[in-house]
């Protein structure tokens, strides 16, 4: 991306206070909003808009910069669960029930 991008990034994965997941490790807020200020400062967007679903999601953004151009919404605010929904208990893959859901209150 440039300086005239418009960035869109959707995150859905599981968190907690100041922290959000990956498959193999995870990310602190510190380190997110130094990378969304290392974008702006190097011109990788015009305006970026951030989708942020998990829980706790809210804490992510608390010390984002106002002036760098960057809208971020999340599903659940600092202290709260994002509330998985649209579950299926008896969903079964290759005979084994996985207990599974599709989305949540926020998606």
């Amino acid at each position: 991306s440039g300086a005239h991008s418009r960035v869109f990034v959707n995150f859905v994965d599981h968190g907690g206070v100041d922290i959000i997941g990956f498959p193999e490790t995870t990310m602190h807020a510190k380190e997110l909003v130094g990378a969304l200020q290392t974008m702006h400062a190097s011109k990788m967007y015009k305006e970026l808009v951030f989708y942020l679903e998990a829980c706790e999601s809210g804490s992510m953004f608390l010390k984002l910069p106002e002036d760098i151009k960057i809208y971020a919404t999340t599903a659940a605010n600092a202290k709260e669960s994002s509330w998985g929904t649209y579950c299926m208990p008896h969903d079964v893959v290759d005979g084994k029930r996985i207990g599974s859901c599709l989305g949540d209150l926020y998606s």
